[in-house]
């Protein structure tokens, strides 16, 4: 999935000779931190409520308030998106095309929505994570156990911990009784580090990763 599947020309852009007043206003009226200022058709920077609570006199055309500009083509992969967006810690990232011209722009709920789409996060079912010395890793033979016992795996994710460098495996399972794949995994020696069945988390460990993708992306 690209950033043009997804972007909004629902957002206000301001153009340069705006207030920071009108500025703020707009940003209230949409719940937003951030805005995008387009001049002639061409995204020129991303605005801030804190850019314009700087500003001496918020009376003042928004001209040379900033120059942080932010920015995804058109062509972004989602995940890239996402980066992007946890990394400036911004509500909105304008998306532009080859040339520069303003296309719209991705908002972190929009994006929130999208990636849980792609995770089935709506599909009832089970989450469990396995901790793995990244040499030992290999899809395959995961998969194999968990379709003997007659499910599915509708996704997967990995990280590595830094503490202690292990890689960290998440599955989502179309079965919400995984008592059954949890014995054969551990069985042939996957161990699981924690699980989630019918929507109800039983580690806090889980609970903590959560917490912090959403410290990230509600800004």
């Amino acid at each position: 999935m690209f950033s043009k599947e997804f972007l909004t020309n629902e957002i206000p852009v301001l153009n340069l000779h705006d207030t920071g007043n009108f500025a703020l206003s707009q940003m209230e009226d949409y719940k937003l931190k951030h805005l995008p200022v387009v001049n002639e058709g061409r995204y020129v920077f991303l605005i801030s409520e804190k850019d314009v609570f700087g500003m001496e006199n918020p009376k003042d055309s928004i001209e040379n308030i900033s120059i942080y500009a932010p920015l995804v083509n058109e062509d972004t992969s989602i995940l890239e998106v996402l980066q992007v967006i946890v990394n400036n810690r911004v509500t909105v990232l304008p998306v532009v095309n080859s040339q520069g011209e303003y296309l719209g722009a991705i908002t972190y709920a929009n994006l929130l929505e999208k990636l849980g789409e792609l995770c089935n996060a709506g599909h009832s079912g089970s989450l469990i994570a396995l901790e793995l010395n990244p040499q030992d890793y290999s899809l395959g033979p995961i998969v194999h156990l968990v379709e003997q016992n007659n499910a599915k795996v509708l996704n997967v994710f990995s990280f590595m911990e830094e503490k202690t460098d292990k890689l960290v495996v998440l599955l989502k399972i179309d079965l919400e009784d995984a008592a059954n794949i949890l014995r054969s995994l551990e069985r042939f020696n996957y161990p699981v580090r924690y699980y989630a069945q019918k929507q109800m988390l039983t580690d806090e460990i889980m609970r903590s990763r959560l917490n912090e993708l959403m410290f990230y992306l509600e800004l």
